[in-house]
């Protein structure tokens, strides 16, 4: 086979030479040969736009991935009174960033924390439309089940078998809290992941000007309610680690 490779090769001009008598008329050849870039036409924006890498390709799958931990969450905690929009997607969101979890979100610096709006329409029609669930925004219950709440399990094993103990850990830490402290976490975790990405050493005196200088809506919190969400986010283990 190598021979075949080789004879075609050789047929084309590409061959290489083997013998000293070839590699000596190799080299007698191009004794003279130099090889030179022009820098003047080496553009270094061009370069590295070309090793940038391409976006992030999304697909069906990618959505409905997502979808299907939202429906977990959900069928875990439809009947608690604090389950809505934003304790949904603080609990998406820390499932993504505490587990090895690939899901395509994009959580933006919002009043609440971090905040996808097009996530929540898009879990909203999926759950309608696969009749899992359906948000009633003026019910004290957001969700009500379908009837065919509870379809996304299969889905839900295919996915996530690796991460389910570390998800069901959050959905029961998180089950009864109130939407206010999961926002405070929520928001504390982006922070605390901001000063690591930054490179900077993480304290409270750090985060606390993060946290503040999110957006006014923060000024809600009290100094004490951040640091003691700070401890309790240590104690249980739930905070970035870079």
């Amino acid at each position: 086979m190598n021979q075949k490779i080789d004879h075609l090769l050789n047929s084309l001009g590409f061959g290489f030479p083997e013998t000293p008598e070839q590699i000596d008329l190799f080299n007698e050849v191009y004794r003279d040969y130099e090889f030179r870039a022009n820098p003047s036409r080496i553009d270094p924006m061009k370069i590295l736009a070309s090793v940038r890498q391409k976006p992030v390709e999304i697909t069906r799958i990618d959505y409905h991935k997502r979808t299907v931990l939202a429906a977990e969450i959900v069928h875990e905690l439809h009947r608690e009174w604090s389950l809505g929009h934003v304790k949904l997607q603080k609990l998406i969101y820390l499932c993504q960033n505490t587990t090895d979890m690939a899901i395509h979100t994009n959580f933006l610096k919002q009043a609440m924390g971090p905040y996808d709006p097009k996530l929540m329409r898009s879990i909203d029609a999926q759950f309608k439309r696969n009749e899992w669930f359906e948000f009633r925004r003026d019910s004290s219950q957001k969700y009500w089940p379908l009837g065919k709440a509870g379809g996304h399990k299969e889905w839900y094993e295919r996915y996530f078998s690796k991460q389910r103990e570390e998800i069901q850990t959050l959905i029961d830490v998180f089950r009864t809290m109130k939407t206010s402290k999961v926002e405070l976490i929520g928001t504390i975790y982006a922070c605390w992941k901001e000063i690591i990405e930054e490179e900077d050493e993480f304290s409270v005196e750090s985060l606390v000007p993060k946290f503040y200088g999110w957006s006014d809506h923060k000024q809600k919190y009290k100094l004490d309610e951040i640091r003691d969400s700070i401890s309790w986010m240590l104690d249980y283990g739930l905070y970035p680690t870079g």
